[in-house]
């Protein structure tokens, strides 16, 4: 029998209506200077990107709008809302600060923004299902949206995989849904600085205005030491995270459906092979690489498409600090 725990309600997402396909004028340098067959980045023939009169609220308040009528609800009825909204005009506070003002919901629902880059939404349903379990709040709302399209170099071989988009889901006590089982991350923080989102200081000779350095806008950057560790750790060790769960709960990859981070087909080919899922959701070809946003676009779509064919789901994340996260689900 069905029992009645925190479970996934609805789920939506939103795309950008932009799309920008491989031969756009943005990479005709990375075409010129790195061209294909020598980069780790692969696998893309269009993705999703907000126009200039656009943010991310443009994509995030829509994604949670239809997750809250795919679970029948009302902003009112939210008093978690978690989640991120990256990258963020401020820092702090998070874009998810302005997304409960657009929403309308309720000046005691909590805004609880993660920053655990790319492990938001995992991170969203891990605490929501231990505050409803707890008491603490009766209905989560968890957003991640991204805007990445904005904040690569395209002088860089990861720029070819940058997408925008959004998704978002309702939890809270039912008899019928997803829930939470079980988590197992797996932490490499000795590549901490490898893989990172941040400017470059520019030194004066002569103190402009009274400053002597300023740092340019932010952009994400990846250091010889990143580029190796992608093979080593993303490509290699990070699937023990879901080896490891699936063997704890006597599972196998026969037995599951599969939505995993979607930064290049290099990772998720090999990740494929090393699981053997029954089914593998992935948008890698058409929505790109979305970082934070890649699993719970996936888990929106594919539950409007073409479904979650096992009754067990695994939502492997992988995480530029480095880490791997894979979180159990299942529906009764």
């Amino acid at each position: 029998m069905s029992e009645l725990v925190p479970r996934i309600l609805g789920t939506g997402y939103c795309l950008p209506k932009t799309i920008r396909t491989n031969d756009d004028p943005i990479f005709a340098w990375l075409h010129a200077n790195n061209p294909p067959g020598k980069n780790l980045f692969a696998g893309y023939e269009q993705r999703r990107v907000l126009a200039a009169d656009e943010d991310l609220m443009t994509i995030m308040l829509p994604a949670a709008a239809s997750a809250l009528a795919a679970a029948k609800l009302n902003a009112a009825d939210v008093d978690l809302l978690l989640g991120i909204g990256s990258v963020s005009d401020y820092s702090p506070p998070n874009a998810l600060s302005q997304l409960h003002r657009q929403l309308g919901l309720s000046a005691n629902c909590w805004v609880l923004p993660l920053a655990n880059d790319f492990s938001n939404f995992n991170a969203g349903l891990l605490l929501a299902d231990a505050m409803i379990r707890a008491g603490r709040a009766r209905t989560a709302l968890v957003v991640v949206g991204t805007n990445w399209t904005r904040y690569v170099d395209y002088h860089t071989p990861q720029a070819i995989s940058a997408a925008d988009g959004a998704a978002a889901a309702v939890l809270g006590a039912s008899k019928h849904g997803w829930r939470v089982v079980d988590q197992q991350v797996l932490m490499a923080t000795a590549n901490y600085g490898s893989m990172t989102m941040s400017g470059q200081v520019v030194g004066f000779p002569q103190p402009v205005q009274g400053y002597s350095s300023l740092e340019t806008p932010a952009t994400f950057a990846i250091t010889p030491a990143g580029a190796a560790a992608f093979g080593s750790f993303g490509v290699q060790k990070s699937v023990e995270a879901v080896t490891m769960l699936l063997k704890r709960n006597r599972l196998k990859g026969r037995d599951i459906s599969l939505i995993s981070h979607q930064a290049s087909s290099v990772l998720t080919e090999a990740w494929k092979a090393a699981i053997k899922p029954a089914q593998y959701i992935e948008t890698l070809a058409q929505f790109a690489n979305m970082t934070a946003a890649n699993i719970p676009v996936n888990l929106a779509w594919a539950e409007l498409n073409e479904g979650v064919l096992k009754d067990h789901l695994v939502l492997f994340a992988l995480g530029p600090d480095m880490h791997a996260h894979a979180l159990l689900l299942t529906r009764d």
